[in-house]
C-alpha cells in the first residue's frame, strides 16, 4: 500500500541536510540579509563547537526568523525543527525533506520528534529549535514549554541561544509587508555539556528565558530605528487589535492609511515609522502595541471566568489532504460544515457532511491555543492531529479566539499557566 505524505514525513529517518542545497540556500539568504542589513554578533567563537553536538535555541519574533538565525549560526549540518502543518505544502515539502527538517506537532507530546533530535546529536550534528513554538503575535516573548528544559538537560550538547532585536518590526505578524529597518541577531554559548550536568532544570529554564526574551516595541523606544515598507506600519493591525481602549467596544477598529480608528467612539491613533502610538484622539491609549495586546488578554482572562462565557462562529472544520501535495485551499479536506462553539469546558463543532451529522468535541484542557492564521482561519492540534476552522464569512479579526482558548486552557493546566506568567504580566493576569 502506498504511504501517504504524513506517514512518509513522520516515519522517515531524518538524515543530514543535503550539503549542495544548504550551500546554495545559505548563499541566497546571505544576499538577502545583506540587502536588509541584518547584523550578527557573537559572545563565543563559533569554530569552538564545530562538529560537536549542539542545539540552537532561537527566539521566534518574526516569520523569517529561520533565515536570520540558521544563516548566522553557520553550520550546514543543522536539522531544524518545524511545525508539521508548515511542511505539508506544495513547493516546500520536498525541499524540507532534503534539508532534513524535523517535524513537530505543536503543543503536543511528540516522541518521534525527540527520537529524531537525539539521532542528530548522536552523530555530532546540530538542531535548530524554536522553544516558543510559534511566531510572536505582538512582538514579545511567547511562553516556553518547561518540557523543553528536560530535553536540554538530558541532551549532553552545547546550547547556543540566539535572540533578535527588531525582527518583529521588520516582519510583523499582522502584515506580509517586509519592512526595511535594523535587525540585530546575537548568539551566546549559554551551556556546555558540563554545565548542564551541574545545573538544575529550573536554573536552566530561567537562564534560557532570560537570554531569549525580547520585546521589540520596548527595544525601539530606546533604539529609535525606522521601519519602512510598501504599506504603512498600521496596515493589518486590526487583525491583532480588536478592542478599543477608550470605549471598550470590540471589533469596531478599522485602519485608514497609518491610523487605527474606532467606529464606535471615534478614538484614533497613528502608528509612525518607529511603531510609536502617536496623535491620539481619545481619553487614553496603551503605551505600545504589545501593551495593547496584553491588555486585551487581561480583558479576556476576566471574561472567561463567567460560567456563561461562549463564542461561536459558523464555518467548516478541516484537516489537510495527504494523498498528494496541493496549493491552498485545495489542500484542505472538509470534515464537517456547521458551527464552532468555545466555552470554559470544551471546544465543540456541530455540523453535517454529505447529509450526515458529523460532530467534534474537544476537552478545553487539551487545546493549548486556537492559533490565528494570517490567512483568515484558526488552527490547532489535538492528539497529534491537525485541524483548521475556516469561517463561512471572512473575519477581520479572529484573535479573540486565540486569547480565549489560551486563557481557558490555563484554567486547567497549572504548569502551562506558570510558563505564561513568566512572559506575560503575572500580577495583572494571573494574580
Amino acid at each position: 500500500m502506498k504511504k501517504d505524505l504524513k506517514t512518509k514525513l513522520i516515519n522517515r529517518k531524518v538524515k543530514k541536510p543535503n550539503p549542495i542545497i544548504m550551500t546554495i540556500g545559505m548563499w541566497i539568504v546571505g544576499i538577502i540579509n545583506k540587502i536588509y542589513k541584518v547584523e550578527f554578533t557573537y559572545d563565543y567563537d563559533p569554530k569552538s563547537i564545530k562538529g560537536k553536538p549542539t542545539i540552537l535555541l532561537s527566539s521566534h519574533a518574526s516569520r523569517l526568523e529561520f533565515l536570520y538565525t540558521v544563516y548566522g549560526f553557520g553550520r550546514k549540518d543543522i536539522n531544524v525543527v518545524c511545525g508539521f502543518q508548515n511542511i505539508i505544502k506544495k513547493g516546500l515539502y520536498p525541499i524540507f525533506l532534503q534539508v532534513g527538517v524535523i517535524s513537530k506537532y505543536l503543543y503536543q507530546p511528540d516522541f518521534l520528534c525527540v527520537k529524531n533530535m537525539l539521532r542528530v546529536l548522536k552523530r555530532n550534528g546540530a538542531i535548530g529549535l524554536f522553544p516558543e513554538g510559534i511566531q510572536s503575535t505582538s512582538g514579545s516573548t511567547h511562553p516556553i514549554n518547561p518540557a523543553t528544559t528536560q530535553f536540554i538537560k538530558s541532551s549532553k550538547a552545547n546550547i547556543v541561544v540566539c535572540s533578535t532585536r527588531g525582527a518583529y518590526l521588520a516582519t510583523n505578524r499582522y502584515s506580509s509587508d517586509r519592512k526595511k529597518g535594523y535587525i540585530g541577531v546575537n548568539y551566546s554559548l549559554l551551556f556546555t555539556p558540563q554545565m548542564l550536568e551541574e545545573l538544575t532544570e529550573e536554573e536552566i529554564y530561567k537562564m534560557i528565558l532570560d537570554k531569549i526574551s525580547y520585546n521589540d516595541f520596548e527595544y525601539n523606544k530606546v533604539a529609535r530605528n525606522k521601519y519602512v515598507g510598501k504599506k504603512p506600519n498600521a496596515y493589518g493591525i486590526d487583525k491583532i487589535l480588536y478592542k478599543c481602549p477608550d470605549c471598550k467596544a470590540e471589533h469596531t477598529l478599522r485602519v485608514e492609511n497609518d491610523t487605527l480608528i474606532c467606529n464606535s467612539c471615534g478614538f484614533s491613533v497613528r502608528i509612525n515609522q518607529y511603531y510609536d502610538l502617536v496623535d491620539i484622539k481619545g481619553k487614553g491609549c496603551p503605551s505600545d502595541i504589545d501593551a495593547w495586546y496584553k491588555w486585551q488578554r487581561r480583558c479576556v482572562a476576566e471574561q472567561i471566568k463567567d460560567d456563561n462565557f461562549e463564542m461561536t462562529v459558523s464555518g467548516s472544520i478541516c484537516t489537510l489532504k495527504f494523498d498528494k501535495l496541493r496549493k491552498e485551499p485545495q489542500n484542505r479536506e472538509v470534515l464537517s460544515v456547521g458551527e464552532l462553539k468555545l466555552t470554559k469546558k470544551e471546544l465543540a463543532f456541530t455540523g453535517e457532511l454529505n447529509g450526515q451529522r458529523v460532530d467534534f468535541n474537544f476537552d478545553a484542557k487539551s487545546i493549548y491555543s486556537l492559533t490565528c492564521s494570517t490567512k483568515g482561519y484558526l488552527e490547532f492540534y489535538h492528539n497529534n492531529d491537525y485541524f483548521m476552522i475556516v469561517p463561512d464569512v471572512k473575519q477581520k479579526s479572529l484573535i479573540k479566539w486565540t486569547l480565549a482558548s489560551e486563557e481557558i486552557h490555563n484554567l486547567y493546566d497549572e504548569r502551562w499557566r506558570s510558563a505564561c506568567a513568566d512572559v506575560y504580566s503575572k500580577g495583572d493576569i494571573y494574580g
